[in-house]
């Protein structure tokens, strides 16, 4: 009677491993096709890099495809910093009348309260994971501009060069 009690546990303990050795596996493949599209990603920005010498509106462009793809995101922006401003000089995928204000006013100085301004004075991502639920102030920052463009996630994520700021990407999903 002995074994026939321990026989359930043993059978639930190994049920437990295999599921716990499923889950593991899992994980480490998502890792891995994470890691592998970073991999093709950063390849394909250094090719542009060297076909491009001095060149820097297609190496931009580039980073923030990626960027883009790598997010699942709908579109986004690559900004350069421009004393307390920054400059648009990149974008992808996004809308046309968020492409046409950008085009009209391609230097911003964001909103203190603002993910991109966030980011850029941190130095550190932010997310904002509803911005049309957010009050921001008027203009084109925040919840106005989420709604010109169809957003609702936001992801800003500041640019450094030898922990200097240069700019920062942010990245729109409309989920």
């Amino acid at each position: 009677t002995l074994r026939r009690n321990n026989a359930p546990k043993s059978a639930r303990l190994r049920s437990s491993l295999a599921a716990g050795e499923e889950a593991n596996v899992e994980q480490l493949t998502r890792e891995l096709a994470e890691a592998r599209e970073r991999e093709a990603a950063t390849s394909e920005v250094l090719k542009v890099i060297s076909n491009s010498p001095g060149e820097l509106e297609p190496v931009f462009q580039a980073i923030l495809e990626n960027a883009t793809r790598i997010c699942e995101a709908k579109f986004g922006v690559l900004f350069r910093s421009e004393g307390d401003s920054v400059r648009c000089v990149a974008m992808h995928g996004a809308p046309e009348p968020f492409v046409e204000e950008r085009r009209r006013n391609p230097v911003i100085r964001p909103h203190p309260s603002t993910a991109l301004a966030r980011a850029l004075a941190t130095r550190r991502p932010v997310q904002i994971d509803d911005i049309q639920s957010e009050t921001r102030p008027s203009g084109y920052t925040g919840a106005q501009l989420a709604k010109l463009a169809g957003a609702r996630t936001v992801l800003a994520v500041p640019m450094l060069k030898d922990n200097e700021l240069i700019g920062a990407i942010i990245i729109f999903r409309q989920d």
